[in-house]
């Protein structure tokens, strides 16, 4: 089984990934070292067997297909490639750490596919990141002898006080 990236893919590389996004759908994915390299391979004449011993050789895991079918899943999933026959073996990353007994750091470098959709220019949404800190204000009126907070939202917080006298 071969596959194939589709046309029409933005492709940055960000330092440890592989940023792709699919202009068609608003979507962007990133793509771990382990996806990248299998992404980077399917070029419609790679076997899933040089797949896995490039994978091997890249990252430390073992040779292994059906680490090739987890990326491959995942890839097809997100619409970035092409099976050239049938569909991609169905396992899970659950059932691959179990057999092959990884390690939590040869876990990590099992393939990964994070998908998130990106706002259209026409939806007049800003994707800079902004921070905001919430504040609060508080008063104490001595006259009325209530304490109060105020939020930033503008909402009254607190009850008047009782004063015993002795």
């Amino acid at each position: 089984m071969t596959a194939r990236r589709v046309e029409g893919l933005l492709i940055a590389r960000p330092e440890g990934e592989l940023l792709v996004v699919k202009e068609s759908s608003n979507e962007a994915h990133a793509l771990n070292e382990t996806a990248a390299i299998v992404f980077d391979l399917c070029d419609g004449a790679t076997s899933r067997a040089v797949m896995a011993a490039e994978v091997a050789r890249r990252t430390g895991l073992p040779v292994d297909e059906s680490i090739i079918d987890l990326a491959l899943a995942d890839l097809v999933e997100a619409g970035l490639v092409i099976l050239d026959e049938g569909e991609p073996a169905s396992i899970t990353r659950r059932s691959l750490v179990r057999r092959l007994a990884l390690s939590a750091a040869a876990m990590a470098m099992l393939p990964i596919v994070e998908t998130i959709v990106v706002p259209s220019q026409a939806s007049g949404v800003s994707v800079t990141p902004t921070t905001t800190t919430p504040s609060t204000s508080t008063s104490t009126s001595t006259s009325t002898s209530t304490s109060t907070t105020t939020t930033s939202e503008g909402d009254v917080i607190g009850q008047p006080e009782k004063h015993k006298k002795k």
